[in-house]
Formats: C-alpha cells, structure tokens, sequence
C-alpha cells in the first residue's frame, strides 16, 4: 500500500499553468526525489502533498484515504505528513533545543530530554543548541528544522531544496539524519531539488519535472543511463553528442565513457585540449575537434592544455534517443 499518492493532479495561479496531469505514488520508506528547473512547479507539488494548497484538479491520497482539502480544515497541513520550507519557520527568538522541543511539549519529560538529545547528534547542532534560531546561519537552520519535523516521527517527510544551504559536510551529515531516521521508523521522504546530483545520490526513485509535467520517473540508474529526451539527458549531466547533421536519432555517450588511447588509428575522435578542471575526484578535461565542444574525465592529470589527443569509446555505452 502506497503512504502517499496524487491522482491526475493540475494547478493554475491565475493564468498559468504550474502543474499538469501529475500522478505519483510514494511507498512507505522510500525517498523519492523531484528533479526539476526553478519554475517547473516543485515547491507547488510539495505545497498540494503536504495540504498547504488544494489541487484544481485531482485528488491526494494518504495511506489510500482521500485526504480533506485545505479549504475545509481549520488549520492547513496534515498531522502525518510534514513539509520543510525553504523559510524553516522556525522561532527566532528561541534556541535550537527550544525549537525542536516544541514538537515534543506534549510527551513525558523524560522522553522529550532523550529525543531532543538524539536528534541534536545527529544533525551536528550540539554545539549550537542553546543558539537563538535568529542569528544561525541558513543550514543551521534548515538542520533545526528538520530536526523539529524529525521529533514528530511522521509518516512522510517533505523536503523544499533540502541541501541548498548546505556545504558537503553538513549536506552528508544531514542526508545521513534523514536515512537514519527513515530506516528505524520506515518514513516516506520526498524531496524537491534542482541539483541532479543530489537526486542521484539521495533517490530511490527520481522524477523528473518539466514545467509542470514528469516527463522520466524511475530509478537513479535508469533516470541518468537511459534518459527519454535530450532535456533528461543534459539535466542530469554532461553529454557528448555523436550526431552528424541530418541524422534523425540523436546519439550522445557520457564523458565517464571516453577513453584515451595513444593510437591514432584506434581513436574515433582526435581533439586539442582548451581547459583541465579539477573536481577532487577526477579531471574534468575540455576539448574540440572538427564537430565541436568534447569533454571526457581523467582519473589524473596527464595531459596539458594544447595537447592532442586521440580519444575513443566502446559502442555498448553509446545511447540513442
């Protein structure tokens, strides 16, 4: 049984169109992101799941139950379903530990002093937890949010930009919380992005989101390997096209896949290198040839700017569109 579903879901604001025919379904411990541009209806979506905002068109389900719109409840949103915005909302004139134990107030002492402390580890706000919410800075913050949400153990977790604050440090440290935190009570997460490489990283599933409509859901893997349009493909990485003009397919491989090779004679490509940037864990090498830009990784730095080199691929990791 899915937690969490939206059947033919659409949403206008005024004339415009944000969202468009959505149906999605998220099984309970999943973490399934959505990839998408600014303006291709995110936040929108997460608003509609979490019951900030009604839908014009469709229904949401919670655990196969229709859900109320938000226009005949009191207070909008829903006690099992939690949604971090990008504003945190947090109190700024309380302190971390008060803010994350305001979701608690209602348990014993005891339990509320324990799972204050165990959230505080691990999200890395110990240091900090007697900080006014007012003067941390933007991840300090999104932790504590989170953190906050986390104390409520929800059935499903909705995340706005989760990592945009964040540094590679604490953005580990922070996905760590969450799949710690999902794993032990089985939470559901779906969270919003435009960075594909924390959709790659974080997802068990990713969709894809173009104005307003998923144009690719499915794994990671099958997302980043086997794209269904050229936006797919160059949304969520580098790409080398192999097309000729006049050819109707379009044929691309991923500079992962390009090899060098010391052999004129065994190279598809011959190029002349412009740029070298370091990533930490490769090279990120930029060259042209006769049809263009090329770009391709080294796991070294063996190679100058200027330098000619003969490079060549296996025809197995060539995708066609």
């Amino acid at each position: 049984m899915t937690v969490l579903r939206v059947a033919s879901v659409s949403k206008k604001f005024d004339t415009k169109t944000v969202l468009k025919d959505i149906s999605l379904a998220l099984n309970p411990g999943e973490w399934l992101g959505i990839l998408g541009e600014s303006g291709s209806g995110k936040s929108t979506l997460l608003r509609i799941l979490g019951r900030f905002v009604d839908a014009d068109e469709g229904d949401v389900y919670f655990q196969e139950e229709p859900v109320p719109s938000v226009r005949g409840e009191l207070i909008p949103g829903h006690n099992s379903i939690k949604l971090i915005h990008q504003e945190f909302e947090l109190f700024p004139n309380q302190t971390v530990e008060e803010n994350i134990s305001y979701s608690l107030r209602f348990y014993e002492l005891e339990y509320r002093k324990q799972k204050v402390e165990e959230l505080l580890t691990i999200t890395g706000l110990i240091h900090i937890r007697n900080q006014k919410a007012k003067l941390l800075s933007g991840g300090e913050k999104q932790r504590t949010a989170i953190a906050r949400s986390l104390a409520e153990q929800p059935d499903v977790l909705l995340l706005d930009e989760p990592f945009a604050h964040l540094d590679n440090r604490n953005r580990r440290i922070l996905a760590e919380a969450i799949e710690q935190m999902r794993q032990e009570q089985q939470m559901a997460c779906m969270f919003v992005t435009h960075e594909a490489a924390d959709a790659l990283a974080w997802s068990d599933r990713i969709a894809v989101l173009r104005e307003g409509a998923i144009i690719q859901i499915g794994t990671p893997q099958e997302v980043y390997n086997k794209p269904v349009n050229s936006y797919v493909a160059e949304l969520t990485g580098d790409i080398n096209w192999l097309n000729t003009e006049g050819e109707s397919k379009k044929s691309f491989i991923r500079p992962e896949k390009i090899k060098r090779t010391k052999y004129p004679e065994k190279s598809k490509w011959t190029g002349i290198v412009e740029a070298i940037r370091f990533h930490g864990n490769h090279w990120e090498i930029r060259c042209t040839n006769e049809n263009g830009l090329l770009v391709f990784y080294r796991n070294r730095k063996d190679i100058e700017v200027n330098d000619l080199v003969y490079l060549t691929y296996a025809e197995k990791d060539v995708m066609t569109l």
